[in-house]
């Protein structure tokens, strides 16, 4: 079962959008998906809009979201998305919302991996760092079964930073889909 995992993560990674499996970030080197749209809407409207998205996503509003201020135009939302991944079953994100008529941005931030064998795991960096040295040491290894294993590790690494990608991109996305369609 576990290969038949692996093989569908690398196969999803071979025809993912990005492709060089790192995971997005600022200027600051921290993990940060972002989307942004310009509804026809008043900033109650996207306020509900938002609200009425979160019910329907994660269940539940007064769970997800931790923050509500409809006056400054922001919702802070914590919660869990499933994800494919070698290690991780779900990563725990912190999606922010800020919003004024017309106008929204969403940003992903503080990402953790999930599971259900060991604790919470912070993603950052690291994750993209991993990939690079990955692939210095195939370019450096001259042994060839060890470079074919560095090939499969960096397989792995990019399959699962790509399914992170994934999730997340299409959170975004959903969210996008329903402010812009809903009535």
């Amino acid at each position: 079962m576990k290969h038949l995992l692996l093989f569908a993560l690398l196969i999803a990674a071979t025809h993912s959008f990005a492709q060089d499996g790192r995971l997005p970030l600022d200027s600051k080197n921290s993990i940060s998906y972002t989307d942004s749209g310009q509804p026809k809407f008043s900033k109650a409207e996207l306020h509900e809009k938002i609200r009425a998205w979160v019910d329907k996503k994660f269940g539940n509003a007064q769970n997800a979201i931790t923050s509500d201020d409809a006056q400054a135009g922001i919702i802070l939302i914590t919660s869990y998305i499933p994800v494919i991944h070698s290690d991780y079953q779900y990563i725990r994100f912190d999606l922010g919302v800020q919003y004024k008529d017309n106008q929204y941005e969403a940003r992903i931030t503080t990402l953790d991996g999930v599971s259900a064998e060991h604790s919470p795991v912070r993603l950052g960096l690291k994750e993209n760092d991993n990939i690079t040295a990955k692939e210095q040491i195939i370019k450096t290894e001259s042994n060839r079964k060890k470079r074919k294993e560095a090939e499969v590790a960096l397989q792995v690494a990019k399959a699962d930073n790509e399914g992170i990608n994934a999730s997340l991109y299409n959170l975004l996305g959903d969210l996008k889909t329903y402010i812009t369609n809903a009535r």
